[in-house]
């Protein structure tokens, strides 16, 4: 299990990083944002690859994150049943759904996504805009970002093993795990 852990360990600490990281496209939204409210309304010159721009740079943000808010147990959750279960039955559960919706999404969708991305390079495919630039490098960081968060995936669903054999998940970044959250939360 100390194996198990130290890999789980190691990817969640690197999607952590790049998390953090990938946050920063955030600030570039915000500056081609800025220019070009003030190109537009101060100087009456708008640009016709802004719009295209915050789109792009909007899609990368999104994707990229993905795996960092997996990590950080960002997504909404319906817990009906799973908080009527005993931890243990919340790490199978878990466990269970990702097997069943996870892996087919996201292991499937990755080699099309790689595919998506080869496609658009090796055509030099470009947007349909008017200032049409190349899309291949939104559609890598389609791929980056999906394989990010199956990398995530595998991290989460070892942890849940960890759970299920152990009774306990320990989280690398010192924050609870979702079975352990619930019990907190009653008491």
């Amino acid at each position: 299990m100390n194996v198990i852990k130290k890999i789980c360990k190691t990817i969640d600490i690197i999607n952590d990083r790049l998390g953090q990281l990938f946050s920063l496209l955030v600030v570039g939204i915000l500056v081609v944002i800025m220019i070009e409210v003030i190109l537009r309304r101060i100087f009456s010159k708008p640009q016709i690859w802004t719009q295209d721009m915050i789109v792009i740079l909007f899609a990368c943000y999104i994707i990229l994150i993905a795996a960092y808010g997996f990590l950080k147990h960002a997504f909404v959750a319906v817990d009906v049943f799973f908080a009527k279960l005993p931890k243990r039955g919340q790490y199978i559960m878990h466990l269970v759904t990702y097997i069943i919706f996870f892996v087919p999404f996201v292991f499937g969708l990755l080699p099309e996504c790689w595919t998506y991305f080869l496609k658009a390079f090796q055509i030099g495919e470009k947007s349909y805009s008017v200032w049409a630039p190349y899309t291949w490098p939104e559609k890598l960081c389609f791929f980056i970002g999906m394989l990010l968060l199956a990398i995530q995936g595998i991290s989460e669903m070892l942890k849940q093993v960890i759970g299920i054999v152990e009774g306990n998940i320990d989280c690398p970044d010192g924050s609870v795990a979702p079975a352990e959250k619930k019990e907190e939360a009653k008491a």
